[in-house]
């Protein structure tokens, strides 16, 4: 009787295919992780994920009271010749039915040294419970990011600096810093959502929908309200996800601002991992569509819940 080969098997078949040694490095290391993660998997035992499903996207899900999950988000950016890495460790928990609060902290490395660039307390309000046939539903985010160096990527210097989308510390993390000189794009004018070591307000209108029994859609509409005196800004992220096992997801997502001039706008192809021990994994590739947008960005997320 022929053995059915093993998922290590597979996974070193899969790594050692010239067609595969072929492809770019981040795409490489996007599916070795992703293919670790699954090798991980065993059955029963094994915490299902409910709300934290996205990675530039917030959801309205609500933990229990004294429940919650502790989130690790890595990213790797590329932009021209240029490549940045940033993360954002925080905590979620919920405190009543419809009501949870949440803490967020970024750092970023900034010419081969890893910098604090700031602190967000945030809550999150369900204000539509599930509702009629799609289980319709809708949120609100709130918080207030407490930059570290306001005002210091506006003085006209090239040097790196980093974008903070304000989304908390489960819906991706600040943008890596990049350098405005040399190989980059030109960003254009700092505005939007997407702000400078800019401290200020940010809120999310969440809305969510499940299309299927296993798939639903999370549309954010963002707002930035400067601490600085600076205009306001607006944008929006929106997600589709569809869990192909209790323990495998696979999704996509983007993010962008309402402007006319320099936006930035962003896509990922996501995936979601189940591990032992109450932990998840969620990995995430994608790029830029437009020129104040990074050529190349890979998220990495790993989520403990509680």
């Amino acid at each position: 009787m022929t053995k059915e080969p093993s998922m290590k098997n597979i996974c070193v078949e899969v790594c050692m295919d010239p067609k595969f040694l072929r492809l770019s490095l981040g795409f490489r290391a996007f599916v070795i992780s992703s293919l670790f993660a699954l090798t991980c998997l065993v059955p029963g035992n094994v915490l299902g994920h409910h709300g934290r499903d996205f990675i530039l996207v917030q959801d309205s899900a609500i933990p229990a009271p004294l429940s919650g999950v502790a989130i690790a988000g890595y990213e790797w950016q590329r932009d021209g010749d240029t490549d940045s890495f940033s993360t954002e460790p925080g905590f979620f928990i919920g405190l009543a039915s419809s009501l949870a609060f949440g803490l967020s902290a970024g750092f970023s490395d900034e010419s081969g040294d890893w910098n604090y660039t700031g602190i967000t307390p945030q809550f999150v309000i369900s204000l539509i419970p599930p509702t009629g046939p799609t289980n319709f539903r809708a949120g609100l985010w709130a918080g207030y990011e407490f930059a570290e160096r306001p005002d210091d990527s506006h003085t006209g210097s090239v040097g790196a600096h980093s974008h903070s989308p304000g989304s908390g510390p489960d819906a991706g993390g600040p943008v890596a810093p990049h350098s405005h000189g040399g190989g980059g794009h030109d960003h254009g004018s700092h505005g939007g959502i997407h702000r400078h070591g800019e401290s200020g307000f940010y809120s999310r209108l969440i809305l969510e929908s499940d299309i299927t029994e296993r798939t639903r859609a999370v549309v954010n509409l963002v707002s930035f309200v400067s601490g600085q005196g600076g205009g306001p800004g607006f944008g929006y992220a929106a997600g589709l996800r569809c869990e192909i096992h209790h323990d495998l997801s696979l999704g996509v997502e983007a993010i962008g601002d309402f402007r006319s001039y320099g936006s930035s706008h962003e896509i990922l192809l996501t995936t979601m991992v189940g591990l032992p021990k109450h932990l998840s994994l969620r990995l995430g590739v994608g790029g830029g569509l437009t020129r104040a947008s990074p050529d190349f960005t890979l998220h990495t997320s790993f989520l403990w819940r509680f």
